[in-house]
């Protein structure tokens, strides 16, 4: 470990700047919260103070040690163990359905229950999970954990036959819908802020996901074999069938009363047809 050292009188800006370019700089910003989130566990002085620049937070904290090289170097090597590079969550960027999946998982099967539900950024939610250190050790065991997840949702993704039915441009049809899983107590909210069509869209697919999903198998390379339960397609069957009855409904098919208009001579046949 390496030493932590308050130096007295802080370097000038001007020196070592390229090594900060290099070092720092360099980085995105989620690395530099990660590498000061380490830091901190020996060394509050390096805690995010709420600094809008994170790289140039961290590179003053950084210049008040005069070992800021071997506290660098340190950390590299540290996120070389532990930190899981941007690539392996390129499939939930910009894939809401996948990340409220993905977090439900976490919730359910590995405690994950500190996350802010109130959050419109679910991604950072989940490198939350993945970033900190005690949550899973290794970064080999992150990833093996994050492309199991990934498995167990494409299998369903590719499988269902839900998405093609609730149509993104029928407003009418998506708030039924989420409503009606309200009532049948299948619409997720684990993640409370959420408000587009779109968004509801999302979370009504996601909900539909998450039933029945296929169980974590830690043997398992892949999730091929997988089809969706009876008691599932019950509940799409039967969800489908009421949508069909309210559109019947809604367009006037069920049965009215007609008023039809009589001539003097067939409503005398009629009142004494009804006599007899």
């Amino acid at each position: 470990m390496a030493t932590y050292k308050n130096n007295p009188d802080p370097q000038p800006k001007n020196v070592d700047e390229a090594y900060f370019d290099k070092h720092i700089r360099s980085l995105s910003e989620r690395q530099v919260t990660w590498i000061q989130s380490y830091l901190t566990k020996e060394n509050a002085s390096f805690i995010h103070i709420g600094s809008t620049g994170r790289q140039e937070e961290l590179i003053r904290q950084l210049r008040r040690h005069e070992d800021f090289r071997d506290l660098v170097d340190e950390s590299y090597l540290a996120m070389t163990k532990n930190f899981v590079s941007e690539r392996h969550f390129e499939w939930l960027i910009d894939n809401l359905r996948g990340q409220i999946f993905v977090l439900n998982v976490l919730y359910l099967e590995h405690n994950y229950h500190s996350f802010d539900r109130s959050s419109s950024n679910l991604m950072g939610e989940i490198y939350l999970f993945f970033d900190n250190k005690n949550s899973i050790t290794h970064v080999d065991n992150k990833i093996s954990l994050l492309n199991n997840m990934e498995q167990r949702w494409r299998i369903v993704f590719e499988k269902e036959n839900y998405s093609k039915w609730l149509n993104e441009k029928n407003i009418e049809q998506i708030e039924w819908t989420r409503e009606y899983l309200k009532k049948d107590g299948k619409y997720n909210d684990l993640v409370k802020n959420i408000f587009s069509e779109k968004e509801i869209r999302d979370v009504i697919l996601a909900s539909l996901d998450l039933i029945d999903y296929p169980d974590f198998n830690e043997y398992k390379n892949n999730y091929i074999s997988h089809i969706s339960s009876d008691r599932k397609e019950r509940i799409i069957d039967k969800m489908k069938r009421a949508w069909s009855q309210q559109k019947y409904r809604d367009a006037g098919k069920t049965k009215k009363a007609y008023h039809l208009p009589l001539t003097k001579k067939t409503k005398a046949k009629l009142e004494k047809m009804a006599q007899v």
